[in-house]
């Protein structure tokens, strides 16, 4: 008699929601408390007070949204990151639909989406600081214009994989541009958006906080350079631990549950496929 074959089910399928927890959130667990571990290790390593490490950045941290006036400086730079990010976006998604549609769109903006690539954040916060005068606007402006040719080249980039052939048969059922940009065009470069959106208020975030440095007198950036120059290290550290607070944030609950929400039909479609 031939011997039976005995699997072992899943840990996914002894117990969906232990499975979950077991893919998804013990490799970050892993993760994170291999990166806390490093940063012991290697603040450790300094003279006392030189490197904040956890626990004393924590503290500073806590002491500092105590304090009050936390919540105006973040406001600040988290208000004038979002309308810079929201600028680039548009352009960015205007000019990478255009580029990756049309010959002439792509060689026209070419140029452009390379100088804007190759200058750094902080000239443009000094050319627009110069250009406009001290205040938030420098910063903003300095934001759209370093974070826009990353928006436009993954927006160029998902809309050249577009299947030509669809697009041929598109125009040869003479469907009119809104329609195919809004059935076509849209939905198969979500996926070049959603990273486009990771990278750009990434980025954003960035290019605000070095603005600020000379651009304005409030903001995040602006308080950390100033608890720097004090030798207020831990302070510093815990301005800076904002930015991963709020980068989180934006992740687990803007990003993710907006990308579900988009692909929902991605999943149905396979659980169709696996069933």
């Amino acid at each position: 008699m031939a011997s039976e074959e005995r699997t072992v089910p899943l840990p996914d399928a002894q117990n969906p929601l232990l499975g979950r927890a077991y893919n998804e959130w013990l490799p970050r667990i892993i993760g994170i408390g291999l990166g806390l571990g490093a940063w012991f290790w290697i603040a450790a390593t300094f003279p006392e007070g030189l490197l904040p490490g956890p626990v004393s950045t924590g503290t500073a941290l806590y002491e500092l949204i105590e304090s009050g006036p936390v919540w105006e400086h973040l406001w600040a730079t988290l208000s004038r990151s979002l309308i810079g990010f929201a600028g680039a976006s548009v352009l960015g998604v205007i000019v990478g639909v255009l580029m990756g549609l049309s010959n002439f769109g792509e060689r026209f903006s070419t140029p452009y989406v390379i100088i804007g690539l190759s200058i750094p954040g902080i000239a443009w916060a000094a050319i627009w600081t110069i250009m406009t005068g001290l205040g938030g606007q420098a910063a903003i402006l300095a934001t759209i214009v370093t974070v826009f040719p990353y928006v436009t080249l993954n927006v160029w980039k998902g809309v050249e994989n577009i299947d030509p052939d669809l697009l041929r048969m598109s125009r040869s059922f003479d469907i009119s541009r809104g329609r195919l940009l809004k059935r076509m065009v849209l939905p198969s470069v979500a996926p070049a958006l959603f990273t486009a959106g990771r990278f750009g208020l990434a980025i954003s975030w960035k290019v605000e906080t070095a603005a600020e440095l000379f651009a304005t007198s409030n903001g995040i950036g602006k308080r950390a350079f100033e608890t720097f120059t004090r030798f207020q290290y831990s302070r510093t550290m815990a301005w800076a631990a904002l930015f991963v607070v709020v980068i989180i944030l934006f992740e687990f609950v803007v990003f993710r549950p907006l990308e579900r929400k988009v692909f929902e039909y991605r999943q149905d479609a396979d659980f169709d496929v696996l069933n």
